[in-house]
């Protein structure tokens, strides 16, 4: 029998290859859409690392940007060993000579009987210690170990800064109290019942924050609309531990008066029988010595006619004195040791102080002599035990000296006793130097009132030495840390502090490296690379392209605020920074030293001056200005005054023709600090501010010049290229990722239709081969054959 057959027609056809080869014809609108894709994924790419170089050069510009802290010094010592220094911005190029008499040491307490074991019990109990007159008790149990203690003490929440341990010597282990902190106001007490502290009732606070020491008065919530007129005054009245009326102190409010004022002259008030501190914006005041106590204070606000107001706190008992007994048995002040006492660091800076010691001298005068009955002393925070009426001077004398922080000629008492007419005299060692009152209390003595028993400094002490509580001293050279490893001969140690002119240099070197980063990538991303015949990949891009302009426009141009015949330096070229014509910034180095050389200050300034001021006008005279919201450049101002008060200020910049009205509060003159919608300023003084002298009326006019340097003009262009949402960068970012998600979609879109496609395809086939495998099936069983 004869074979059919159909050509190209079998069940072996390869229909992969053949749907993959009529697929491939429909994928080239797909493969479009890909290309494109990818090179949207590479603009993505080049503006994620062009950000990245933006934001290296914002950092370098911002290290530049505010002159003060350009001032970079550098600091040599005679003997590292002895004495080292650092130097801050606001220091001063200077040589000094240091003489150290002492190091400051951290107090140490040892229990003197110990234990034989460290598991020995210590029975219960309660042990209430003060470091730095802040109280704690911890609470033992009849199973509470030596061992225990010490991490009861030293796991206390409230452990004001006192490490615990144990020493072993002569068989037993001692409990030792070590301070954490050096200086005499770090030292360790241990207390006999509790101490009484006094705390305010409100918080001072700021802006509804809780104010610090370093917040105004004036700035305060607490504080009234009205400004101050002069004459207000704080009264700062109250007793001590033992009932004695303290010297009223009166703290004038100025301008200028701050928290730390206050704490300071309360304390000063108390003259060591109490300590005053400012604890989450409440003062809070804490007795010097422990037990039942007679202490307080008040706070009183006179305005004396002014129309200022201040509302204080109310200060009450928070703690009461002698409220709970420490009654740990064998574990009292007696049964320990003072190993080491606390002790300030003791210095001279180029030969101050110049005085010679001074010994303090205290008086105990009686209104009325004493005629029968006790009394006792309180010196530093220990109480002397009961001294007769009629004692002598020297009786008195070694009550005090029986005081565990009064050694034997620590003070000498001389005078009359409290039995005879006159006044009894305490005479401290000169090394002393200014110590806290004594204070009597004579509750038991006739006649009992203590206002009967004066007790007054007659002499302030000094040591003749800068007293500091640490071996680390900064506030006595002017931005200068003092590091003190061990005393000196009386000839001193030299510390010198020279300008560190490498360090600027280094920081511009810095700018400028980031600044050709940046400038040579946005060079390759939108050239032409005539080699390869491919332009790159953010050729045409509009915002990168005007990136260049606006980086190079501050570092071309005269720089704002600064002006001829009054700068020495006007535009950044003229300190050794130039453009070629390849858009490479570089340093001169040579001409940057000579114009340093020249002009210190004036290229520190021209280089970052941070919105700092200046005015033409005795009269109106530049206050401040917002770093970060204030334009720098030249603006011309008018204000009325009359009858002593603003009646109208009008600022404008000198390039515009009209005034903007501006804000006025007793003698500050503030500019219109209005926003826009993107939270960027109106105009181009917000937060401009002058102040007026109000002595004179009629209409002044001034010229004020607000500067900045280059360096923050460029930090400035780059915040607003980089601005999280409005900024340039970020809306070039958005518009590529708008185009990748446009594109995606189509992508998914077309590879949805391609799969259906292949899907009917297939289905095509299958059909296709099953008819064929049929059709061959058949064919057989009439006797022919495919092929």
């Amino acid at each position: 029998m004869s074979t059919l057959r159909f050509p190209g027609l079998s069940t072996g056809i390869d229909t992969s290859a053949l749907i993959s080869q009529l697929m491939a014809a429909q994928r080239r609108t797909l493969n479009m859409y890909e290309d494109r894709k990818s090179v949207w994924d590479e603009k993505k790419d080049a503006l994620s690392t062009l950000e990245t170089k933006l934001d290296a050069l914002r950092s370098s510009a911002r290290a530049l940007s505010d002159a003060d802290e350009l001032r970079a010094f550098s600091t040599a010592s005679s003997d590292t060993d002895i004495l080292t220094a650092e130097a801050s911005y606001n220091a001063f190029e200077s040589n000094h000579t240091v003489v150290i008499n002492q190091l400051a040491n951290a107090e140490r307490w040892v229990h003197t009987a110990g234990k034989e074991y460290a598991e020995d019990y210590v029975g219960a109990g309660t042990f209430i210690y003060s470091y730095n007159q802040q109280e704690t008790s911890i609470t033992t149990t009849a199973t509470t170990t030596l061992e225990d203690m010490v991490g009861l003490i030293n796991n206390d929440a409230n452990n004001p800064g006192v490490t615990a341990s144990l020493l072993y010597y002569n068989d037993a282990y001692h409990l030792v109290l070590n301070g954490n902190d050096a200086g005499t106001d770090y030292k360790i007490s241990v207390n006999a019942s509790s101490t009484e502290i006094w705390q305010a009732d409100t918080a001072f606070t700021v802006s509804s924050d809780n104010a610090t020491l370093s917040s105004k008065i004036e700035d305060l919530d607490q504080f009234g609309s009205n400004p101050l007129e002069g004459g207000e005054v704080i009264e700062i009245t109250g007793t001590d531990h033992n009932g004695n009326t303290i010297t009223q102190v009166n703290l004038s409010i100025t301008s200028n008066t701050k928290l730390s004022h206050l704490i300071s002259e309360i304390n000063d008030s108390f003259d060591g029988r109490a300590k005053a501190t400012l604890e989450n914006g409440k003062i809070v005041l804490t007795d010097n010595t422990a037990g039942a106590s007679s202490l307080s204070i008040s706070l009183t606000y006179n305005a004396n006619g002014s129309a200022a107001t201040l509302t204080l706190p109310t200060m009450a008992v928070s703690a009461e004195g002698g409220a709970t007994t420490a009654d740990l048995a064998n574990f009292a002040a007696s049964d320990f040791i003072k190993t080491q006492s606390a002790q300030d660091s003791k210095l001279k800076v180029d030969g101050y102080p110049s005085t010679s010691a001074v010994a303090e001298v205290q008086t105990l005068t009686p209104t009325s002599v004493a005629t029968a009955g006790t009394f006792t002393l309180t010196y530093d925070g220990q109480t002397t035990a009961a001294i007769n009426y009629d004692a002598s001077t020297a009786q008195i004398q070694t009550a005090l000296e029986a005081l565990s922080n009064v050694n034997t000629g620590d003070i000498t008492v001389g005078g009359t006793e409290l039995s005879v007419a006159g006044a009894a005299t305490f005479t401290f060692l000169d090394t002393a130097g200014d110590v806290g009152i004594i204070s009597i209390n004579s509750t038991n003595l006739t006649p009992s009132a203590g206002s009967n028993y004066v007790m007054a400094e007659q002499t302030k002490g000094s040591d003749g030495w800068i007293n500091r509580s640490s071996n680390t001293v900064d506030n006595v050279i002017q931005g200068v840390t003092l590091h003190l490893h061990d005393t000196t001969s009386a000839n001193g140690e030299q510390i010198t502090l020279t300008r560190d002119i490498d360090s600027v240099k280094e920081k511009l070197t810095s700018m400028v490296d980031a600044y050709n980063a940046a400038i040579l990538y946005i060079k390759e991303k939108t050239g032409y690379n005539d080699t390869l015949k491919t332009a790159g990949v953010l050729m045409g891009d509009y915002v990168v392209s005007t990136i260049r302009s606006h980086l190079r426009t501050p570092l071309i141009s005269q720089t704002s605020g600064f002006m001829e015949d009054i700068d020495t330096h006007l535009m950044p070229g003229q300190i050794g920074l130039e453009i070629d014509r390849d858009g490479v910034l570089s340093l001169d180095t040579n001409a940057f030293d000579e114009a340093i050389s020249e002009d210190y200050m004036g290229v520190l300034a021209i280089i970052g001056a941070d919105k700092t001021g200046s005015s033409n006008s005795n009269t109106i005279e530049f206050y401040g200005a917002s770093s970060k919201y204030t334009t720098a450049g030249t603006y011309d101002v008018q204000v009325t005054v009359s009858g002593g008060v603003i009646t109208g200020a009008q600022i404008k910049l000198s390039t515009e023709s009209t005034y903007r009205n501006a804000t006025y509060s007793g003698n500050i003159v503030t500019g219109d600090s209005s926003f826009d919608d993107n939270s960027d300023p109106v105009y181009a003084e917000n937060a401009l501010q002058l102040s007026v002298d109000l002595s004179q009326d009629g209409t002044f006019t001034a010229t004020v010049r607000v500067k900045q340097g280059f360096t923050g003009a460029v930090e400035d262009a780059l915040d607003n290229m980089l601005k999280v949402t409005t900024g340039s960068i970020q809306i070039d970012q958005e518009h590529v990722g708008d185009q990748l998600e446009l594109l995606q979609d189509k992508i998914e879109a077309e590879e949805y239709r391609l799969t259906k496609r292949e899907d009917r395809l297939i289905a095509r086939f299958a059909r296709l081969e099953r008819t064929l495998a049929l059709l061959q099936s058949q064919m057989a069983a009439l006797g022919f054959g495919m092929a």
